[in-house]
């Protein structure tokens, strides 16, 4: 199990949401948290071999609190709290990942942190990520993951809300 998790912070680190130290940020995206206020709600659906649980606060003092659970067989594979936040006349959307046993994979004072870098009706597109409204009960987030030698894949969650 400790593998399984090891290999999906893998995953994670070497996506290209994840910005190498020698690439320059891309140029902010003028955003407040009211153009993610849509967001708000849980979530359910399908994806990365199981059933994802996702949801968000109402935007409170420019930021949306979330987590997000991926579950397989009925048991939780790992967990992530979310942050998203207005910063500098933009957004940007902070994670910090978990085991079932709520150990932190990130060091205390660390998080994963994706810049706004498109923004859209019904459309937030963070760095290696988009969130895209399919309808008013409907969301799909697609995720960019690269692996060391460059080659990418999409992997696509499909969700709806629950009342």
């Amino acid at each position: 199990m400790r593998l399984a998790m090891l290999a999906i912070i893998t995953l994670l680190a070497l996506t290209g949401a994840v910005q190498a130290q020698d690439t320059p940020p891309p140029a902010p995206v003028k955003a407040t948290i009211a153009d993610a206020a849509w967001l708000s709600g849980r979530w359910t659906g399908e994806g990365m071999g199981g059933r994802l649980d996702e949801g968000f606060a109402d935007p409170v003092g420019g930021q949306m609190a979330g987590y997000f659970t991926l579950s397989r067989g009925g048991k939780p594979v790992f967990h992530e709290m979310i942050l998203l936040i207005e910063h500098e006349g933009s957004l940007r959307l902070r994670v910090k990942h978990f085991g079932p046993d709520f150990i932190g994979w990130e060091e205390k004072d660390r998080f994963l942190d994706f810049p706004l870098v498109t923004l859209a009706p019904g459309e937030l597109g963070f760095r290696g990520m988009v969130f895209r409204r399919d309808g008013p009960d409907r969301m799909t987030l697609t995720i960019r993951f690269k692996s060391a030698d460059g080659a990418g894949r999409d992997e696509v969650l499909r969700y709806r809300r629950i009342p």
